[in-house]
């Protein structure tokens, strides 16, 4: 038996990427594209470093050495929601991830609450599914 394992596209390549296989130099891209695309310029990461950021979506959806602690669909919704609500003006023509995730944070709040609420939700309704067809299988 031959041990076959998926190859991925590039890091960057995040179009060509499952979500689930994203990683912070996935994540870097995507914003840098999606800030382009949104603002028409270039994306300054937030404190003038990369570094900074990319710890905080490290420590966030995790690294090899290390589990994250939200799960990369949301902070994508993250990233979504927030630049879509972004008013660039003159003096701050675009956002960055870091300003995003210090100051919005309570946007993160309300995308975590929904999505518990949503996994709450599924969970009662497969628990009342298996009720009734256990109350199906005692009538018969």
């Amino acid at each position: 038996m031959t041990n076959k394992t998926r190859k991925l596209p590039p890091a960057k390549d995040w179009r060509n990427r499952d979500i689930d296989d994203w990683n912070v130099t996935t994540f870097t891209e995507y914003l840098r594209d999606k800030h382009r695309d949104m603002y028409g310029c270039e994306y300054v990461p937030f404190g003038g470093g990369w570094a900074r950021e990319q710890g905080m979506l490290g420590r966030l959806i995790g690294t090899k050495a290390k589990k994250g602690t939200h799960d990369k669909r949301l902070i994508k919704e993250f990233i979504d929601d927030t630049f879509a609500t972004y008013n660039p003006t003159p003096q701050y023509p675009g956002t960055s991830f870091g300003f995003l995730y210090t100051y919005r944070r309570n946007v993160l709040q309300k995308l975590e609450a929904d999505a518990s609420r949503r996994a709450r939700a599924q969970e009662w309704a497969k628990e009342q599914r298996s009720d009734n067809d256990e109350d199906l299988d005692d009538w018969f």
